[in-house]
């Protein structure tokens, strides 16, 4: 009886995805819709970029579970520019990975929970020929309206399957403004997504994003060749050529300074 109990609890955990939920995926497999010289781009270099005009269509999402879901929210809010990056970290530790997956996933889960580290996160400026600072406040707040009211960062012991929170940040783009941030976890894969709740004003003072028309998706996948990490920096602004330019800039500045903050946290 209890051996049949034993087999049957396997059998429920095998097709539910409990026994595989945290292997590693393959890079193969989930970056097949990219064509030889695109993947042989983004191993030897690391990165791949993509921008986007009028319109926001993901052409670099890897294929995984959360594909649908990620391209339906994308999708939902009628972004017409942006951009979008694939990264693959080499140096993610892969057997350590494989020792204990858990615990690796809960640090790569609390990464993102740490809003308060994005403070100094910095990014180049090709314009000023200098680092700066991207972030220069950043912190969790109990609800849209509240921005002094700093809380602690929310990192968990336990990794939920979905929660949200809200954050304040001021930075040097798009000045102080609030937004919503949930996390999505679907083992192995942890996605990020950030909304903003308030308007955005470029240099202070020019409203170009009303209310939930800017999107941060952050994506990271632990696969057999590294850590896959897939982000898109995007909005629905203003079709004003001039700021249409500073604003890719800066989406990309977004992308690649967060790919950079991510991988020097977990790896900290």
């Amino acid at each position: 009886m209890l051996k049949k109990m034993v087999m049957a609890l396997a059998l429920i955990l095998l097709f539910t995805g409990g026994i595989f939920a945290q292997e590693l995926l393959s890079f193969e497999q989930i970056t097949g819709f990219l064509d030889r010289e695109q993947k042989e781009t983004l191993i030897k270099d690391g990165e791949l970029t993509q921008f986007h005009f009028d319109d926001f269509d993901p052409m670099l999402l890897p294929d995984t579970a959360l594909t649908s879901r990620i391209r339906e929210t994308v999708a939902s809010m009628d972004l017409n520019m942006g951009i979008e990056g694939l990264f693959l970290d080499r140096d993610f530790d892969i057997e350590a990975y494989k020792a204990d997956p858990e615990a690796v996933l809960l640090t790569l889960y609390n990464v993102f929970r740490g809003v308060s580290t994005l403070e100094g996160t910095q990014y180049y400026s090709a314009s000023r020929g200098e680092m700066r600072d991207l972030f220069v406040e950043s912190w969790q707040i109990p609800s849209p309206g509240r921005a002094e009211e700093k809380m602690a960062d929310p990192l968990v012991e336990k990794i939920p399957l979905e929660e949200s929170i809200f954050i304040h940040q001021k930075d040097k783009s798009f000045s102080k403004h609030e937004s919503k941030m949930t996390f999505v976890y679907e083992a192995p894969m942890i996605w990020a997504l950030t909304v903003n709740e308030s308007s955005m004003y470029y240099k202070g003072f020019i409203r170009v994003m009303k209310p939930h028309h800017m999107q941060i998706d952050l994506l990271v996948i632990p696969t057999d060749k590294g850590l896959l990490f897939y982000g898109i920096s995007a909005a629905d602004t203003l079709k004003i050529k001039s700021f249409r330019e500073k604003a890719n800039k800066s989406f990309y500045n977004r992308v690649k300074a967060l790919y950079a903050w991510y991988t020097a946290q977990r790896s900290s």
